[in-house]
């Protein structure tokens, strides 16, 4: 086989395929260990308050059971299931209620919630229901709730609370939407599924590493000698022209990195724990 058929399978095919596959590996591992890891400060009820820090935070704890009336939600969304649309909704429109509120976390320690409108995004159980005789998913986060909630934690002033004057103003913990992204409330069972598919990810980057190192010092080790050879400079001692790779070898190569690639892909679609539901909202004019 031919210097530029054995350069496109080793670098192009067997480098770029199996490198991306291992790249999104570690990407997916990371993004579910983030949505996973609870911050320090909300692990036990003897984490310390001093433990709080600026910056994206997993929360877990409980709604303030005196923010509203114990049938009063503090959040509440509802995805239009088919059928009439409820009365005063648009059909195929999200229907959002959400207002500030505040999460005890395991410690005592209080961090003041704020919703945004458009910045909420509910990774719970959506259950089915009936709103002014349309079919709906529901759910709700109400006082009292033990829920997770993710977002950008900041230390701001607290006008609910006096300090010891205008120089030294009452502060309070803050949670909000991050800059980029939304404010996220989950539940027990979706943060053990985050944690689950980031063990599996993170599993499949070392595999997908190991693999890419042992076809490159294996089975193409002999190529890339070749290739530095042919690139050294004239009158180095051990240059020689690169030569490609038989046809026995880089067919077995196309084989290992088609299989790998397939086997990873096939197995994280049939092994997520989530299922797309594609909403159809309304064109604007």
């Amino acid at each position: 086989m031919g210097f530029v058929a054995s350069f496109l399978i080793v670098y192009g095919v067997a480098g770029v395929v199996l490198g991306v596959a291992f790249a999104i590996a570690i990407g997916r591992w990371l993004h579910h260990q983030r949505r996973s890891q609870v911050a320090a400060c909300a692990r036990s009820p003897s984490a310390s308050p001093d433990a709080m820090r600026e910056g994206f935070a997993l929360l877990r704890g409980a709604v303030g059971a005196d923010d509203a009336a114990p049938d009063d939600a503090v959040i509440a969304v509802e995805i239009p299931g088919g059928g009439q649309a409820a009365p005063g909704a648009t059909p195929g429109a999200w229907h959002t209620r959400a207002r500030a509120f505040s999460l005890r976390l395991p410690s005592g320690a209080a961090v003041r919630v704020e919703p945004a409108s458009g910045r909420l995004a509910l990774d719970t159980t959506f259950v089915p229901a009936s709103r002014g005789g349309a079919f709906v998913y529901r759910s709700e986060v109400r006082p009292g709730d033990a829920i997770y909630i993710a977002g950008s934690l900041r230390r701001e002033i607290d006008p609910s609370a006096a300090g010891k004057g205008y120089r030294d103003a009452a502060q309070a913990w803050v949670l909000r939407a991050p800059a980029h992204g939304n404010l996220c409330v989950s539940s027990d069972t979706v943060i053990a599924h985050h944690a689950r598919r980031a063990r599996f990810h993170r599993a499949w980057a070392v595999a997908l590493g190991a693999a890419l190192t042992a076809l490159h010092l294996g089975l193409f080790r002999a190529f890339h000698a070749n290739v530095l050879g042919a690139l050294a400079p004239a009158g180095d001692v051990g240059a020689a022209p690169a030569g490609g790779i038989g046809i026995g070898p880089a067919a077995l190569a196309l084989f290992f990195v088609g299989a790998v690639a397939l086997a990873y892909r096939t197995l994280a679609e049939q092994t997520s724990p989530w299922t797309e539901l594609r909403v159809e909202r309304p064109r604007t004019a």
